[in-house]
């Protein structure tokens, strides 16, 4: 019994460390993608201090994103708990000031030189949706822990997108750019339901709600954006 004991205890820690490697590699992205474009835009006069807040509640979340299983780990659940409400606060911030930075970036005509009007506002709007959703159940669910940290895993996929977007050569690939990120998001999603497989051979229904959610959202930006809904949507949120 004691052999079998040892045979299965990295087994069924594997997911539990794979959730630290993921925060690991999302937080590398985002920096890596944001270094491209940080510096430069901190020493323009005239930055909107709104943004700095964005930036800064962004980066707090990536941490908190490291430490929470980090914490689990360790075996530090009391303390996982407590901080976990302050990741809901983030979260809800960065709902709030993403949504914001959508529309200061549209009202102000400083988009990407890339992002056509309807896809930015769209893919913007409908990412934050979406976080929003899955951050919400997550917390619901916050008594069931392999649904809860499989949708916070999902959750911040999603908002890596700026930073994979800052760190690819997106301006050089074309008109559809947006595919190939996209396809980087689903990968980056399908690592969950991977290591589950492995590890339990089978797929946590969490996953089939999150990756989902993820897929069903790009498929409706695909939708709208060619359709004579998205000039009326960019209009409404303000733009020209």
């Amino acid at each position: 019994m004691a052999t079998a004991e040892a045979t299965d205890l990295p087994r069924l820690e594997a997911p539990r460390r794979f959730y630290l490697v993921m925060a690991l590699v999302l937080t590398a992205i985002v920096a890596f993608g944001f270094s491209h474009t940080v510096p430069s835009d901190l020493s323009t006069p005239g930055f909107p201090v709104f943004l700095a807040i964005h930036g800064v509640v962004f980066f707090s979340w990536m941490l908190l994103f490291i430490v929470q299983p980090a914490l689990a780990i360790r075996g530090s659940l009391a303390l996982h708990r407590r901080l976990g409400w302050l990741g809901a606060g983030l979260a809800a911030a960065m709902a709030v000031l993403a949504t914001g930075a959508i529309l200061l970036a549209l009202w102000s005509g400083q988009l990407p030189s890339f992002y056509p009007p309807g896809l930015f506002v769209l893919r913007g709007f409908v990412g934050v949706a979406t976080f929003s959703g899955l951050i919400l159940t997550a917390v619901v669910l916050r008594r069931q822990p392999q649904w809860h940290k499989r949708l916070m895993l999902c959750a911040t996929i999603i908002v890596i997108e700026p930073g994979l977007e800052r760190g690819l050569p997106v301006p050089m690939m074309g008109p559809s750019w947006y595919y190939a990120v996209d396809g980087l998001i689903l990968c980056l999603a399908a690592a969950g339901p991977a290591v589950d497989f492995l590890a339990r051979r089978r797929i946590h229904p969490a996953y089939l709600w999150g990756v989902g959610a993820i897929l069903g959202g790009q498929m409706f930006v695909d939708l709208m954006v060619p359709s004579p809904l998205a000039p009326i949507v960019v209009h409404l949120a303000g733009g020209h």
